[in-house]
């Protein structure tokens, strides 16, 4: 038989998809294909990649199924993804496909009689497509730690769910050591709802904090207190350096303020399913990050939750994003292909 392998769907919004399949797929033994329509523009030794159109065209129509989340009728690039995905599986075969995330790119896989090993993510996904997605998957990954399961998730979903813990590229990295007073806010690609105009209220409310503000937001009025870096590429420095690093509730930021011990406030940012809602709020039950999941708050409130922030005791989450993480998913997803092949209906 042909050594299995694995291919990996993208999904293609913010950052965070592509730089958790890096951190997998480098850890993966076996043979591995990224695929989607925005990849990391340098992929490693050891891993191809298959660049995919995309799925959207100026006058489609989009219909509303309650089994499906994005089956747009008459687009060309969808048509043509969904064909490239089917031709890698057979060309490949035999082959498990990793998809972080979609539910229609799940079902073709198994349609294909390709397993599949679907990636959790937080929010209200109890809706009939992600539970179909969830059904049909050969086995589930959660890109975080078994204590960020949310309370509603019902049993069955949980004994087909692997936890890797947080995947952050800084896991590994020495822990912070925090400068007093200093505070970094960075923004990430996913869109936000923070303005320029409330750092600005938040540097004159906190006079006794240093703000330094990291990402593509477009920079406001200078202040003595308020200083604007700009994209970074590499934040480990800036974040080690912060006595409190605010962010998104996104998984990406949450691992990395985790990895580092940092202090950390999660501020909930608009998302599909309510996914960075749920996580903001998990996080504040846990105690183990400042949790805001109704968005930006107003300026007068950012004194007290900075002195929240100054409470917290980082060494309790920092384990949640070891170095280990990206192992503990690849290890998984290397078990689902072995088991997938030498059971009845596989490949011996």
């Amino acid at each position: 038989m042909p050594e299995p392998q694995v291919g990996y769907y993208v999904h293609h919004h913010g950052a965070g998809h592509g730089a958790r399949a890096l951190r997998i797929a480098q850890a993966l033994r076996v043979p591995v294909t990224l695929i989607g329509s925005q990849l990391p523009s340098d992929l490693p030794a050891g891993v191809q990649g298959l660049t995919l159109p995309g799925d959207t065209a100026a006058s489609m129509r989009v219909e509303q199924f309650s089994v499906l989340h994005y089956a747009p009728l008459a687009v060309d690039g969808l048509r043509q993804r969904m064909a490239m995905l089917a031709q890698w599986c057979d060309q490949h075969w035999p082959c498990l496909l990793v998809v972080d995330v979609s539910v229609e790119v799940a079902l073709l896989a198994r349609l294909c009689a390709v397993p599949v090993v679907y990636m959790r993510q937080h929010g209200q996904r109890d809706d009939a497509a992600h539970e179909l997605a969830y059904a049909s998957a050969s086995a589930l990954l959660a890109p975080y730690p078994v204590e960020m399961e949310a309370a509603r998730t019902p049993q069955w979903l949980r004994d087909k769910t692997h936890y890797s813990g947080w995947l952050s590229r800084f896991a590994g990295a020495s822990a912070a050591a925090p400068q007093p007073g200093r505070v970094l806010v960075i923004t990430g690609h996913g869109g936000t709802g923070l303005t320029a105009e409330l750092l600005e209220a938040v540097a004159r409310h906190c006079p006794q904090w240093q703000l330094r503000v990291a990402g593509s937001l477009a920079p406001g009025a200078a202040a003595a207190n308020l200083q604007w870096l700009g994209p970074l590429a590499d934040p480990l420095e800036e974040m080690r350096a912060a006595e409190v690093v605010i962010g998104s509730a996104s998984d990406s930021l949450v691992s990395e303020a985790a990895s580092l011990g940092c202090r950390y406030i999660a501020v909930a940012e608009a998302r599909p399913f309510d996914e960075q809602c749920c996580q903001a709020r998990r996080l504040q039950q846990l105690g183990v990050a400042v949790g805001l999941e109704e968005g930006w708050p107003a300026a007068p409130q950012w004194p007290a939750l900075l002195e929240a922030a100054r409470r917290l005791e980082p060494d309790r989450w920092r384990g949640w994003a070891d170095a280990a993480a990206a192992e503990r998913a690849a290890r998984a997803i290397e078990a689902t292909l072995v088991s997938s092949f030498r059971s009845p209906g596989g490949v011996d």
